[in-house]
Order: C-alpha cells, then structure tokens, then sequence
C-alpha cells in the first residue's frame, strides 16, 4: 500500500513538472540570460544592448551594451547548445526546463537507490517531485532543478569518499568540479571554491548547534554587505536575518524535512554530511538576508516592498533537499521516509503541497510583456525603438523579457528605454533626442500615465490572455514624430 502511495505521488509530480512547462512563462531570469546567449550568437560577444538591468538612474536606464565577460559561461553554454540545436524560443526553453527537471529527479532517484535502496529512491523522488522551488524551477526555466542535480551527486561523491580508504581519493574531485559548475550557474568567481572548500572542513570540527547557526547567518551577512559597501548600521539587518531563518523553515524545514520524525543512532557519515549541509543552510540564509537588504539600499525601498518583489529568491534553498535526506538516510537503522513514521503529517504536508502547486499552475499564465513583445515581432520594424514605462523593482528585467519575445535571434535593430511614471518622460519624447526613434509605448499595469496626444492605444495580439491593465500604444498620426 505504501509503495502504491509513492508511485502515486511520483506520477502526480511529473506530470505537475509537464503542466508547469506548459502553462508557466519563462522567468525574468530566463528571459536575461537568453538575451546574453543570442547576441552572443549573432556577433559573437554576449552582450545586453539595452542597458544594465540595475540602472544607476533609479527611474531611468539608457541603452548601453554591458557585456556578459564570461560570467555564466556554464550556464549560457547550455542554452547556446540548445538553440542551435534547436531555436532561440521560449518553447524552446520550456523544452530544456522540462528535461532539466525530470533530469534532476532522474539523478535523485538512481543516486538514492545506489547509496540506500529503489524504496528509499522511491519515496525521495516523489518528494522531490512535487517539491514548490523545483516545479516552478522547470516552468520558470531557473536554475534550481540543475543545481540540485549538482549538489545531489556532489554529496553521493563525498559519501563514497568517506567510505573509501585509500590516501588518494578520487571521489573527491567531482565534488569540486560541481562547485565550479554552479558558482558559474550563478555568475560568481570561481576561486571562491577555496573559501567554500574551507568552510566546509570548518563545519566538521563544530556541532552546528543552534547558537553556531545564527551566529555564521549573521557573519555571511555582513561580510556580503561590507563587501557591497553598505552600512552595518543599516536598521535592516535584524529583520532581514529573522526573515530568511523564517523562510528557511518554511521552504526547508516544513517544506521538505518535517514530513517523518528523525530516527537512527547518528553515526561518522551522518553527522559529517549533516554538519556541512547546515553550514551550507546557514550561509545560505546569510547571503540571502545580505541580498534583500542590498536591492533595499539599490532600489531605495523598504524591506517589505523589496521582499514583495523578491519573494521567490529563497527558492535557492531547495538545494539543501537531498543532502539533508541523505543524512537522515545515513543514520544507523533509519527507516528514512517512511508512512509508518507521523502518517498524518506526512499526509497532510503532502495535500498542502500538492494543494500549493495546483492553486500556482492555476494562476499561471503569459506575463504581459512576453505576450505584447511576441505581437510587437510582426510590427516592429528596423531603427523603431520601445518605451516601457513601469514602477516596478524589475521594470529592466521585464523590458528584457520583451526584447527577447520580440527579436529572439537578437538580429533587430531597436533600443528599449525605461521610465518611470514621474520621471519626465513625456519631455524625453517631445524634444526628439534620444528617443526620436521611439514608434512604441508599453505600459505595465495600474500605474495609469497620461499619454501625449498623438499616440493610439493598439489591441495587441494575444492581449486577452493577460492582465487588461497591460497598454501598448504606437503613434497615430500620418506625419513623422520627430521629422
């Protein structure tokens, strides 16, 4: 009966991860670094042509190239072999996420099943399956569902090593080529591999106990925000330290480990994996408290307002999912996941789980400006430039997210210029400087700008399937804007 269950859940999972290809659009993320690999496609220099995605202006950006210097080289490398084996497309991403996905629980279920069992594999997988960050991860196409695949065999390697007595252990070698991997994935140097490395072997000579947690949370925190050149004196960094550890049960804690109690006599293997997993989980929630406050200090908003807008970014904690199972899993006469250990909780986390997913596929659907940037392809031609206007945390991103949907082969040639409401846009256009050549407005919703004479709103292809708040308008007149 209980192995029914798990297959059963399983076979729920996948096909939420098909639905979540199918209905979700593609994330912000996603859509950058698709604009990065396909003007490197095009010219040969990975490059953002419409400016940085953090402006220094904080209700204006300018269309500047800023070029991607090999940052994500890994990560790009992927979606550069994928379109040209395929096409610059969002279908095509949703293909790759789809794989990415279904390949991460591919890699949980046969590295579970060689360190434990097929049962244990089982039951893992299904979790992981229906786990929130990992289906949005495939729909979304983010990084989280590869990352996972990494971090997953990176700890099967380090179990064999441990397992392993001879002095030169080559186990440990792909432990750090996955760490190169991802700090690529993420954009960061790569020597910060030694550092890691050595917070690593720290984590085995302490208890990790609840005091030591916090206290390397709040060390992280302030070692990023000193390295950004904020203030610790920022009044921030309490709260934003409260609310990582906050979403750290809530993704972490509740989400993936709380679903049986912790059983077994905690033995050398168990307790170095869990060690260094928790010392990952606290760097982790550090650098996600330093990140929050950093796009405050950037963005010059509040906390919450800041977290509104960033409310997903504590999916990077799904990466803790199979080393912290692997280290229940560890332990001497662990039964690991398992019914007969809090069935009603294990139910009832599971419902609220699938409950979760179902309400996000639901409301899932096209963005606005992916939509308005597919209709724009048709229309647009040549030297014909786009303003978006939007008070939005990620008003840069968005506006890549249309150029992508717009000219997917990166082979036009257009610029993009956001504004904000109140920015004085409107003068921008009428003394015909830098934006002479703008034959295109976009507004995103509910900020209500009055538009100039002149300029007609356009029903745009596909607009019924987004928000009505969504407004495209071209110019109208039978005379040239600015002759």
């Amino acid at each position: 009966m209980e192995k029914n269950f798990w297959k059963g859940l399983l076979l729920i999972g996948i096909a939420m991860h098909v639905l979540a290809a199918i209905l979700m659009p593609l994330g912000l993320d996603a859509h950058v670094h698709a604009v990065y690999v396909s003007d490197g496609m095009e010219d040969g220099e990975a490059h953002l042509e419409w400016g940085p995605l953090r402006p220094d202006a904080p209700d204006a950006s300018t269309p500047t190239e800023v070029a991607a210097d090999g940052k994500w080289f890994a990560w790009h490398s992927i979606f550069e072999i994928w379109f040209t084996v395929l096409s610059p497309s969002a279908t095509t991403l949703h293909v790759l996420g789809l794989l990415g996905g279904l390949g991460c629980l591919a890699a949980v279920f046969l590295l579970t099943k060689d360190l434990f069992d097929a049962e244990q594999a089982l039951r893992l997988t299904a979790l992981a399956s229906i786990y929130q960050p990992l289906m949005r991860a495939t729909g979304r196409v983010y990084q989280e569902s590869v990352i996972l695949m990494l971090v997953a065999f990176a700890t099967y390697c380090i179990i064999k090593a441990l397992r392993q007595e001879e002095r030169i252990n080559l186990w440990l070698i792909p432990p750090v080529l996955c760490a190169l991997i991802i700090l690529s994935f993420k954009g960061m140097p790569l020597w910060y591999v030694i550092p890691a490395g050595v917070v690593l072997l720290a984590s085995s000579r302490l208890s990790m106990n609840t005091i030591q947690i916090p206290v390397i949370a709040l060390l992280v925190q302030l070692i990023i925000l000193t390295r950004n050149g904020i203030s610790l004196t920022n009044p921030d960094i309490i709260p934003a330290l409260l609310f990582s550890f906050f979403m750290y049960f809530f993704f972490v804690i509740g989400g993936i480990l709380y679903f049986t109690k912790q059983d077994g006599i905690e033995n050398e293997e168990s307790r170095i994996i869990s060690r260094g997993t928790s010392m990952v989980a606290a760097c982790l929630i550090g650098w996600l408290a330093a990140l929050w406050i950093t796009e405050c200090v950037a963005l010059d908003r509040d906390f919450l307002d800041v977290y509104k807008s960033f409310n997903q970014t504590p999916r990077y904690l799904s990466l803790l999912l199979v080393p912290l199972w692997f280290a229940r899993m560890l332990r001497t006469n662990s039964q690991g996941l398992s019914l007969e250990i809090n069935r009603n909780v294990m139910i009832g986390c599971v419902a609220f789980m699938l409950i979760l997913n179902s309400y996000i596929l639901a409301g899932s659907g096209p963005r606005g400006t992916d939509v308005i940037g597919k209709h724009l392809s048709g229309e647009i031609e040549d030297d014909e430039d786009v303003l978006y206007l939007a008070n939005s945390a990620f008003s840069v991103h968005r506006m890549y997210s249309l150029k992508f949907s717009m000219d997917p082969d990166s082979d036009g040639e257009h610029l993009g210029f956001w504004r904000m409401k109140d920015s004085g846009w409107e003068s921008e256009l009428s003394d015909c400087d830098a934006m002479a050549d703008v034959e295109y407005i976009v507004v995103y919703p509910y900020i209500d700008p009055v538009i100039p004479e002149g300029w007609e709103e356009v029903e745009f292809e596909g607009s019924q399937s987004v928000s009505d708040a969504y407004h495209l308008y071209t110019w109208g007149e039978e005379y040239d804007r600015c002759p």
